[in-house]
């Protein structure tokens, strides 16, 4: 618990700082959290047997991320289809390269799988912080997953009998999840000055959150279970791996990014 603190303490305050002044320093916070969550991702199905391009990965990760950044500038974004398109042609083509017996159908899916869950994703990140000019919905997104993440785990250590998932994640329980989707729902009416969420909103823009961000961190959960791994990787101390912290944000970022351009900003 320590070390979490400290990792938290010395995290959050350059997390805060490159959301609230977005630009370069934003666009390098998301691709080093991209890059290091790519990797755990690939790493973890290493120990599978199976050999994703590594380098086809990272790179269209780098390209999804970077091409958000400036479709943002210049109202390219419906241009993201067609690079969606030509990346998985391009992580297809790869497998021709990777000169395997046997599972190159599986390292190629694999490669697609990560680029996409992981680069594609977070580049809605990138998408949201561009909606406010200091990230207003972004620091509404993270307050709420912190948020219900907290009390998920603390109502779940403390008072949770019923297991969610036993067979992907043992510790989560009903009582925590429900703990954490009405905080998410609290925290999102209390935050929702930061953004001038109308009441209506902020219920419903909770409730996306709460569920979809404990679904996403049992998707992660799923895959680790499946590489026999309790972390995604050790490099956080206290928190196990990069993967690990944002597993929360990967389903849930381009929901609400759809929720506010759709029904809000029109």
């Amino acid at each position: 618990m320590k070390a979490r603190i400290i990792t938290i303490l010395a995290a959050v305050p350059i997390i805060w700082g490159c959301t609230y002044h977005g630009g370069i320093p934003f666009l390098l916070l998301v691709l080093v959290l991209a890059l290091a969550s790519i990797n755990e991702f690939y790493s973890m199905m290493m120990k599978k047997g199976y050999y994703p391009a590594f380098w086809v990965g990272n790179l269209i990760a780098i390209f999804f991320i970077v091409f958000a950044y400036f479709a943002m500038q210049r109202n390219w974004e419906p241009a993201q289809s067609a690079i969606l398109t030509v990346a998985v042609t391009v992580a297809a083509i790869s497998g021709i390269f990777l000169k395997r017996e046997k599972d190159t159908i599986v390292d190629v899916a694999i490669t697609i799988l990560g680029m996409i869950f992981i680069g594609w994703f977070f580049s809605y990140l990138i998408f949201i912080r561009s909606l406010t000019v200091h990230g207003g919905y972004l620091f509404f997104l993270m307050l709420t997953i912190w948020a219900n993440d907290v009390v998920a785990y603390l109502a779940g250590r403390y008072f949770g009998k019923h297991k969610l998932a036993p067979q992907i994640s043992p510790n989560k329980t009903w009582e925590g999840a429900a703990a954490g989707f009405l905080t998410c729902i609290l925290a999102a009416e209390i935050f929702s000055g930061i953004t001038m969420l109308n009441g209506t909103h902020a219920l419903i823009l909770g409730s996306i959150i709460g569920i979809m961000a404990q679904l996403s961190d049992l998707v992660e959960s799923l895959i680790k279970r499946d590489a026999g791994v309790k972390d995604s990787s050790n490099i956080i101390p206290g928190h196990g791996g990069v993967l690990d912290r944002m597993d929360s944000f990967i389903l849930t970022a381009p929901l609400m990014y759809y929720y506010v351009v759709w029904f809000i900003i029109r």
